[in-house]
Order: structure tokens, then C-alpha cells, then sequence
């Protein structure tokens, strides 16, 4: 069914709070969820927040700071809540030193990285973002079993035309793809997924594996962030991930005005993505895009009331029951849709 975007926020926002999420994070994930659904992204949409595990909102988060690093232990907190707390001090400390080195670890999935990383961009600086992503999802190049996460990596620049973010998983299709397919009814994409026997499958409930993206080089970077997110900030890595509170990830927000640039950056970026857009398409009939397009607008700033969506029905039904106290555990539980 088609939802005007605010009425869908509205449905989203309450029942989060039916599920004991405090109204003002509900109302934050809520709008992120539904920015997802703007950007085509309904693997980070409203429908994961059927089965999405909230954490603890109450839980008493342990931050240290110590010059321009900063070091969180979320003790099984609301990943929302918590990034978008380290987001803001971010900017604080980076205000101070000129760059901030923000870990984190123990905390509940979070959706899309980009809100994170342009709080950091709206503020002037350049932010950087990435996230392991388990329990065990990934093949790594050449194997057949699954042993690291899908691991995200978002970067977001400022710039005169506008902030621009590349948001994306290392592994060739995200895990969410499973549960939207699940919900849709439809095939998973060919050539992507892995069974337990090895070989490709398209049926969501035979899934053991995804591939990486980029062949042997995504492979590496994917490999490189389990590293980054697990071992570096104390967290785990690979087979020893049993949840996603193993998991965790590392923020960075650097000023460029304190860098050595002679120029200004957010000049030199739109020049950049300006020579870009108006290079010589391979396809006539394309038009070259710099990364992170299309999208509605830039940053998170739109007129809900005046946008739709179409989102599925069993997507609103299953909704509207959280917002009267109903919550499909079942699906909650099933690691193939988290």
C-alpha cells in the first residue's frame, strides 16, 4: 500500500514505543527507518524493525575519553541511541583536536550508517564509519563457509553542492536481503547466496553464506573491518561472534581546515563531483553519477507529510500489532533475519 511518509513515521514511532523504546529514540529510529524506505533501501526500512533486537534502552553506557579517542562499552545498549551519542561527541572533540577517534563495542544493531556519519559532515568535517556486522555471514574470497560479518563502511563529505555519503556493506548483497525477500515473497538475487552444501541458492530459508563484494579485493576490505570492529576496540571477530553485542565498530571525524589543505575541501569535493557528473558516459543513454546518487535530498532533511511510500501490507499489519503490544518473536529469533 502506498503511506505518506510522516503517517508512516507515526506507525514506525509507535510501535517502537510499544516495545519499551523511549519516545525520543523511537522517534529517531523511526525516521531513519523511513529515510531508508525514501532511498530505495527497504532492507533498512521499516520492515527490520519487525525483527530487530533493541537492546537495553536503560542500559548504563561505560565512555572514556582520554584527548581526541574515545572508547564506549554500550553493555548491551540501543545501537541507535549510542551512535548517535558518539556521533554529537564527535564533533565535540573534533572541534577541540581537530579529529576524533570514536571505538565502540557491545550495543544492539543499528540501520543505515549515514545518519551517524553526516552529523559528523553537517558540522564541516569529513566522517568516516564502519561496523562488523556477524554473527558468521560472510564467505571469504574462494571459501564456501560463512566466517565473517557483512561489514559496513559509510563515508560522508562535506561540500559546497551539498554532503555527500557512500554508504555501503562489504559483503555483495546486504543480510537484510533475506528477511525483505522473506517478506516479499520473492527470490533472492542469483549468483549471491550460499547454501550449507556450497552452492548458490535463491530461496531465503536455505541461505548459510553471502559472498563479498569486489571479488578478492572486497574480500579484504571485509576481512580488514571484521579486524578494525572486533579485535582493535575489543570486540570479537569471525567464529567467536555469537551475537550481535560481540560486535562493534569505529568512527572517525576529521577537519579538514586543520589537515595542511592550502584549498578549501568543501570546495575542492563539489569541483570533484562536478568533473565526474559531466564526464563522458560509457552508456549514451546513462548519465555518470557520483557516488552515493540518487537520492530525495541531502542530509536527512525532508517534508515527510509530502512524500509516499509504498510499503507492503503485511509490512503495516505487522506494525500495527508491535503498536498494540504484539511482537513476532519468532521472526526476531531467526538469525537469517537479523
Amino acid at each position: 500500500m502506498r503511506i505518506t511518509a510522516s503517517d508512516l513515521e507515526t506507525l514506525a514511532t509507535a510501535a517502537l514505543i510499544a516495545r519499551q523504546v523511549p519516545s525520543e529514540t523511537a522517534a529517531q529510529m523511526a525516521r531513519e527507518a523511513v529515510l531508508a524506505e525514501l532511498l530505495g533501501k527497504k532492507t533498512h526500512g521499516v520492515g527490520k524493525l519487525l525483527s530487530l533486537n533493541l537492546g537495553d534502552p536503560a542500559a548504563p553506557v561505560n565512555i572514556h575519553a582520554v584527548g581526541p579517542l574515545v572508547t564506549a562499552d554500550g553493555n548491551s545498549s540501543n545501537g541507535y541511541a549510542l551512535l548517535r551519542r558518539l556521533a554529537n561527541m564527535a564533533v565535540d572533540v573534533t572541534r577541540e583536536f581537530g579529529v576524533a577517534i570514536v571505538t565502540a563495542r557491545n550495543f544492539s544493531r543499528y540501520s543505515m550508517l549515514r545518519p551517524y556519519t553526516e552529523i559528523v559532515a553537517a558540522a564541516g568535517y569529513v566522517g568516516i564509519l564502519m561496523s562488523s556486522a556477524g554473527p558468521a555471514a560472510v564467505a571469504p574470497f574462494g571459501s564456501a563457509d560463512p566466517i565473517t560479518g557483512t561489514n559496513p563502511i559509510c563515508l560522508s563529505f562535506p561540500s559546497s553542492s551539498g554532503i555527500r555519503t557512500f554508504d555501503f556493506s562489504t559483503s555483495k548483497v546486504v543480510w537484510g536481503e533475506i528477511r525483505q525477500a522473506a517478506l516479499e515473497g520473492r527470490a533472492l538475487p542469483a549468483d549471491t547466496f550460499l547454501n550449507a552444501a556450497g552452492a548458490f541458492t535463491t530461496r531465503p530459508e536455505e541461505v548459510n553464506a553471502v559472498l563479498p563484494f569486489g571479488g578478492a579485493k572486497g574480500s579484504a576490505l571485509n576481512v580488514a573491518i571484521e579486524l578494525l570492529c572486533g579485535p582493535l576496540v575489543g570486540a570479537k571477530a569471525g567464529l567467536e561472534v555469537e551475537s550481535e553485542f560481540d560486535l562493534g565498530a569505529v568512527l572517525l571525524s576529521i577537519d579538514p581546515a586543520r589537515t595542511g589543505g592550502s584549498r578549501s575541501f568543501a570546495e575542492a569535493a563539489a569541483r570533484l563531483f562536478k568533473e565526474i557528473k559531466q564526464s563522458r558516459p560509457l552508456d549514451p543513454e546513462r548519465q555518470v553519477r557520483v557516488p552515493g546518487e540518487p537520492r530525495p535530498q541531502q542530509g536527512l532533511d525532508f517534508d515527510l507529510a509530502t512524500v509516499e511510500v509504498e510499503v507492503r501490507d503485511n509490512v503495516i499489519n505487522g506494525l500495527k500489532a508491535m503498536s498494540r503490544g504484539e511482537w513476532n518473536a519468532e521472526m526476531a529469533s531467526n538469525p537469517l533475519y537479523n
